[in-house]
């Protein structure tokens, strides 16, 4: 073992143990958001299996084929757990659905041919360079460029352009083939990229919080107060970073605070209350003859498939149905 390969062993080991130590954090300690830190631990290890085989193709003359097979494992599975973990931000479901098992068929079935036939790795490895590069371009879709999407945090922007960079030198090494300096600077790069994300999570309260406080009385009143008397919900377009500007409060202490009242992340309380505007409304004859369209305007929707895909997860029903519900039963009560 030469000097050079000593070195970028120490190097890109820390940085493994780096993302296996973050990984043990969410799975086993991180108790707030149990799905969504037991799929972030997942992803930091489904990274750590990827470096980690890529540390040891350089390092030795040969790898067995387990080895290989658990690498290519980890690094097919990045991309269906990046799309998990985000896809749990945007609509916060507490259960996974039994689709969304499917994503991990081809990187099983892939490790599995790569224990029996090792002619196939580099296909293999490529075809998962390729998935990746497809999950993250559905991911930026969806979540990072959708105006639509509930606003990211810094942590979430953080750790995509982590995921893109990483998906880079991965497909910059397996394009190098057996050439040692490549895959040299892809184990280098791959790592900076892991020392980056250990320190930004150490440093960023909207992923792990320095300690469990509870919530002072004068912030839950005062988010109670913005929402409830001053009605800044009918504000068009309303954000998180523009709520806490307004109450002049930081935006995690926010999301803490919201979740802790209404058991909602901030932008389902915002439709929350927008929906409860707009059925007190509907129970008042005044508004019988009103278009729903015009009243969710008037509360703050700014476009009609936002505002029936907010009524119907409030409400379990869709505007008209809900506006014909309550037609029938003054119609009863008026016979009454």
């Amino acid at each position: 073992m030469n000097t050079s390969f000593l070195t970028l062993f120490i190097f890109s080991s820390i940085a493994v143990t780096s993302c296996v130590f973050l990984a043990s954090y969410f799975i086993f300690i991180k108790k707030d958001d149990k799905l969504k830190d037991y799929i972030l631990g997942l992803l930091f290890i489904a990274i750590a299996l990827r470096i980690t085989k890529s540390i040891f193709y350089f390092g030795f003359e040969e790898i067995s084929a387990g080895g290989v097979s658990l690498g290519f494992l980890g690094f097919a599975c990045i991309g269906p757990l990046a799309l998990t973990y985000y896809s749990i931000f945007q609509s916060n479901f507490s259960q996974l659905k039994p689709v969304q098992l499917l994503h991990l068929i081809f990187p099983i079935i892939g490790a599995i041919i790569i224990m029996f036939d090792r002619d196939l790795t580099y296909n293999l490895y490529f075809l998962a360079n390729i998935s990746l590069a497809v999950y993250l371009g559905f991911i930026a879709s969806q979540f990072i460029f959708n105006s639509k999407a509930a606003e990211l945090s810094k942590w979430h922007k953080a750790l995509f352009y982590a995921l893109v960079i990483l998906s880079l030198i991965f497909f910059f090494q397996l394009l190098g083939g057996t050439t040692i300096n490549r895959y040299a600077i892809g184990i280098a790069l791959s790592s900076l990229v892991m020392y980056f994300l250990f320190f930004y999570v150490l440093q960023s309260p909207a992923v792990i919080k320095k300690a469990h406080k509870a919530l002072p009385k004068s912030l839950l009143q005062k988010i109670t107060s913005a929402l409830e008397d001053d009605n800044i919900y009918l504000q068009p377009a309303i954000t998180l970073a523009q709520f806490s500007e307004a109450i002049d409060t930081p935006t995690y202490l926010v999301s803490k605070a919201t979740k802790h009242l209404y058991n909602k992340s901030f932008p389902e309380v915002i439709n929350s209350f927008r929906i409860k505007a707009i059925t007190k409304k509907l129970s008042q004859p005044n508004y019988a003859n009103e278009k729903i369209e015009d009243l969710a305007h008037d509360v703050g929707f700014n476009t009609t498939s936002t505002f029936y895909h907010a009524f119907k997860k409030e409400t379990s029903m869709s505007p008209r149905a809900f506006q014909k519900t309550l037609q029938e039963k003054g119609f009863d009560n008026s016979i009454g």
